[in-house]
């Protein structure tokens, strides 16, 4: 059973935010579309409380600016966080194991062009230290009852896999990293799902373009449907222009009902996440499921679902801002 989520209902209604990724401009537009105000230099709400569902950092060039706003927020009691896969790679970038003395996440090219605006923005290691150190006490999951957060997908099987991993406020034990960036181990691969979000191997020569433009072989699993006719149906797959060959190939191939049964989400009250990178007008997935990652990263808006108890989500929920 998961550690539920000690927190007093002290507002009356919440404002689940989605990815910020370095972009302050963004959060303060969209902070003033939601009534917060600064008081004693913090953003706060007199009835409502922010939620953030990771994903502060990297891509953008205001990184300072945005850790410094969350983070008075969530140390006054007026926002929660998830944490973030970008908070969870930092970490692992900054990070060497006990043993082998390397870097728990691999400095590849690659890897540092994800990293490199985090990196750019806070140049030394003493000004990333105080971050890094407090992304690691951000939890993995928030269960508030009446609803939840994580930042990509609520999977109960790796919740199962990383409890023992886990302090009682669900963030990562000090004496858990090594183990989870341990490639091709149960932990590593439970929180890949939860903070990445649960990929399937595509058919045999069927690969499609991620947004940084790198060639996929696997793809994320839309794991909030319950129902899907093709493949084509049930995977995430960006950009559908430069894309339309992979999905294409992937709506002649039938939708796996074992990946749908083992993966839908169950529960009884809303689950709020991030990370996909959806586009368009802000809807929600499911009566009790809601993207709040509309490319903020890039030209997109940032995105905020406002919550006030509702059990059955709804559209005219969704509050946008700061679009390019």
């Amino acid at each position: 059973m998961l550690n539920p989520t000690n927190h007093a209902a002290t507002a009356s209604g919440y404002d689940i935010i989605g990815d910020v990724h370095g972009k302050a401009d963004k959060l303060f537009a969209l902070l003033h579309a939601l009534g917060y105000q600064k008081f004693a230099g913090v953003y706060q709400h007199r009835q409502r409380k922010a939620v953030f569902v990771g994903d502060l950092i990297d891509n953008g060039n205001q990184t300072l600016a945005v850790l410094e706003t969350v983070k008075a927020m969530v140390d006054g009691g007026h926002a929660l966080i998830t944490m973030g896969n970008h908070e969870l790679n930092a970490v692992g970038w900054a990070t060497m194991h006990s043993v082998t003395g390397e870097y728990l996440r691999e400095h590849s090219p690659t890897n540092q062009a994800h990293h490199q605006a985090f990196l750019d923005d806070l140049p030394t290691i003493e000004a990333r230290r105080p971050w890094l150190e407090w992304f690691k006490t951000l939890p993995l999951f928030l269960d508030l009852g009446d609803f939840r957060v994580i930042h990509a997908c609520w999977h109960e099987p790796s919740f199962a896999i990383i409890k023992p991993y886990l302090n009682p406020d669900n963030s990562l034990r000090a004496d858990a990293w090594e183990t989870i960036f341990n490639e091709g181990s149960a932990p590593f691969q439970a929180v890949e799902n939860l903070l990445k979000g649960v990929e399937e191997a595509l058919p045999e020569g069927v690969s499609f373009l991620d947004h940084k433009g790198k060639e996929r072989w696997e793809v994320r699993i839309s794991w909030w449907l319950t129902e899907a006719e093709t493949l084509a149906d049930l995977a995430h797959i960006p950009m559908p222009q430069q894309n339309r060959p992979a999905i294409d190939a992937l709506g002649r191939v039938a939708a796996d009902n074992d990946v749908l049964q083992r993966l839908a989400y169950t529960g009884q009250c809303p689950v709020f996440f991030g990370h996909y990178w959806l586009a368009g007008t802000p809807q929600i997935l499911t009566e009790k499921s809601a993207c709040v990652d509309y490319s903020a990263a890039r030209k997109g808006p940032l995105v905020a679902y406002r919550w006030s108890g509702e059990q059955r989500l709804r559209n005219e929920n969704f509050v946008a801002a700061g679009a390019d």
